[in-house]
């Protein structure tokens, strides 16, 4: 059984979402210039935050399938790099309030997370604390 995220059904789930994800902030760039409807934008503003959903989703279950070594390991990875993602973003919202960094949109912390995940999976490579 191929472990996550080997796992050849996950990969082709992951990229189609993320497609989904890139996608629709296209659309709603596009449509915010072209003057859609604040409804419309609205809609369009809800789908990233369900695709984020659906691929955690997906990432638990086929997690959960594993055995406890590969189980463990990932949860070390995610643990990781979710640490990182919320030190850097705590620290630049401060930077942003308080030291005039410009601001960066909040739905980056997403594939910041993903690119902190795959900085520290070749480097965590055992389940032990």
């Amino acid at each position: 059984m191929f472990t996550w995220p080997k796992n050849p059904g996950y990969v082709v789930i992951a990229v189609v979402l993320w497609s989904l994800f890139l996608a629709d902030l296209y659309v709603l760039c596009w449509g915010r210039q072209a003057g859609w409807s604040r409804e419309t934008l609205w809609g369009l503003a809800a789908a990233p935050g369900l695709i984020v959903a659906q691929q955690f989703y997906l990432a638990y279950r086929l997690i959960a399938r594993q055995d406890e070594f590969a189980r463990g390991l990932t949860a070390k990875r995610i643990i990781a790099a979710g640490g990182l993602t919320i030190a850097l973003a705590t620290g630049w919202s401060v930077a942003e309030q308080f030291a005039g960094a410009p601001v960066i949109p909040m739905w980056l912390m997403y594939p910041l997370f993903w690119s902190l995940f795959a900085v520290v999976t070749p480097i965590i490579q055992d389940s032990q604390p």
